[in-house]
């Protein structure tokens, strides 16, 4: 029962509870964060500091962008500052549009750091740092600084390097409790001192990471791998472009002391945050939910039963169309299961006929217990016909209509099946797995299906085609479809985009309790 709990709840949109256990841990860590331009670097490094404001105090240093811009993009930031949560060591300068209250609040919170410090000694080591402040000052020699009572220095706020000194100030003050330092970006620090980022980068591990127990973000601007060994972690964020649309991809590279079981993680910046999905696979509700019928989105249109699809393409499937399902390899068929399944169940539900072939490795049976629940017995067997190659043993089933396997022609007769289903309304959908469909007739079997066909659509009746990677047929299918669906699979995630019409990739996550038809956010 555990286990199946677990696959269940597999699939939501989440930060990786990888990199929270990490900086979480005993100790001190500090982690690289590099990816290409437009990965999302920044949110991604924000967004460590609010999923650990609660245990946290945290130190944002922004080199690259201005504080407004920062707030414009991210309005969380702001109240955060407000709360504390975050300090920004950047010394502030009034902007056009920029409130009162906003300058306000952020210069009170800077000059009450400041003001607690004064005067005061530094209790945090600050050995490493006076070294790279006499390395600066030398023009290159590399002297060291004089240590101060007990072999440590003495350093007052807005000496050489006071967005360093900050950082130092601030886990100083919150000793004997951790510290979160975000670094954005190490490059542009390095460069504004004219040292090498490895160069910071050791002394704030030494002196903050091992001496205090601090934890500490490095953004690089760069995807380079070249200082990934000085960081305890390393997270490459990066653009796969492999299925025609920009997937994001977080690569855990590493996480030292910590186990890391998803390697790789798919994830959105939708609504200006990080959101990561886990590995899913859809399995049924112990109790399912019965579904509600959700009405034609117009009068032209039927819905496809699942309101976040209808959204993506834009208004629901055309009565008197075809619409193509594809799957690419490796994509298992519950994947598409779930999304021919919510078409169906619509139907069903709105009292209209469905002439259903499932996919090859779905028998009837399978099929109607899948959607039991969610759908009562009595609705399916009145408006569902199950084409089926052989008749059933025993006594004949309601919701079954026998095909005799030697012609597509006489065996899918418009009248037959609009005769099987005279009970229900219209128009009438007809959901078809060509893979069966191929293995009974052939991979000609379309050509015998065209006065089926055109008798359906000219009945505003709506037809479904759903094709894995050995179908014969896709190509002509993608000509005739109006609509056309790829289900693809990457790092573990299944994800549906529009080919016609054209959409952005989206992630197929968990659905709600006891129900079957999945969430599906945007990559973007």
């Amino acid at each position: 029962m555990a286990d199946k709990k677990d696959v269940k709840a597999a699939g939501t949109a989440m930060f990786p509870k990888e990199i929270i256990k990490f900086l979480s841990s005993p100790g001190g860590h500090s982690m690289i964060l590099r990816g290409m331009a437009g990965t999302g670097k920044t949110t991604l490094a924000l967004q460590m500091i609010e999923e650990l404001a609660a245990v946290q105090q945290s130190y944002y240093m922004s080199t690259r962008v201005s504080d407004q811009s920062l707030f414009n993009q991210f309005p969380w930031l702001l109240d955060k500052v407000r709360e504390g949560e975050i300090l920004k060591a950047r010394k502030k300068i009034k902007k056009k549009g920029e409130s009162e209250q906003q300058v306000e609040k952020i210069l009170l919170g800077l000059a009450s750091i400041k003001g607690e410090l004064k005067g005061e000694k530094i209790k945090a080591p600050r050995r490493e740092l006076g070294r790279l402040q006499g390395l600066i000052e030398s023009g290159g020699e590399d002297q060291i600084a004089e240590p101060g009572e007990e072999g440590e220095l003495v350093v007052s706020v807005g000496a050489m390097m006071p967005e360093i000194e900050m950082a130092y100030d601030v886990v100083d003050k919150a000793l004997p409790e951790r510290t979160l330092v975000v670094i954005d970006s190490i490059d542009a620090l390095a460069e504004k001192y004219g040292v090498p980022p490895s160069r910071l980068i050791n002394a704030m591990q030494k002196d903050l990471v091992e001496g205090c127990g601090s934890n500490i973000v490095y953004v690089l601007e760069t995807p380079d791998p070249l200082l990934d060994y000085l960081g305890d972690g390393v997270i490459y964020l990066s653009l796969n472009h492999s299925t025609g649309r920009r997937i994001r991809e977080m690569d855990i590279l590493k996480l030292r002391g910590c186990e890391i079981r998803q390697p790789r993680y798919v994830y959105t910046l939708l609504g200006g945050r990080v959101r990561t999905f886990e590995y899913s696979r859809y399995t049924k509700p112990d109790r399912p939910k019965k579904i509600e019928a959700i009405d034609d989105p117009t009068a032209q249109h039927v819905s496809t039963g699942n309101a976040d699809l209808d959204s993506m393409i834009e208004g629901g499937l055309m009565k008197g169309t075809i619409t193509l399902i594809e799957l690419s390899p490796g994509v298992p068929v519950v994947a598409s299961s779930q999304i021919e399944n919510a078409i169906i169940s619509n139907f069903i539900a709105q009292n209209r006929g469905v002439a259903w072939i499932p996919t090859k490795k779905t028998g009837a049976d399978t099929a109607r217990e899948e959607l039991l629940g969610f759908v009562s017995a009595d609705a399916f067997d009145k408006n569902v016909r199950i084409l089926e190659p052989h008749a059933p043993a025993g006594a004949p089933k309601p919701y079954s209509m026998t095909l005799e396997g030697e012609d597509v022609r006489v065996d899918m007769k418009w009248q037959d099946v609009q005769y099987a289903l005279r009970a229900t309304g219209a128009p009438i959908l007809a959901m078809v797995g060509f893979d069966s469909l191929e293995s009974i007739y052939g991979p000609s079997v379309l050509d015998g299906m065209m006065e089926f066909l055109t008798s359906l659509l000219n009945n505003d009746g709506v037809f479904v085609a759903t094709v894995t990677p050995s179908v014969k047929s896709t190509s002509r299918l993608s000509d005739l479809a109006h609509t056309h669906l790829r289900i693809d699979k990457t790092s573990g995630v299944t994800l549906i985009r529009g080919e016609e019409p054209f959409t952005a990739p989206h992630a197929m996550t968990d659905p709600e309790p006891g129900d079957f038809r999945p969430k599906l956010v945007p990559i973007l």
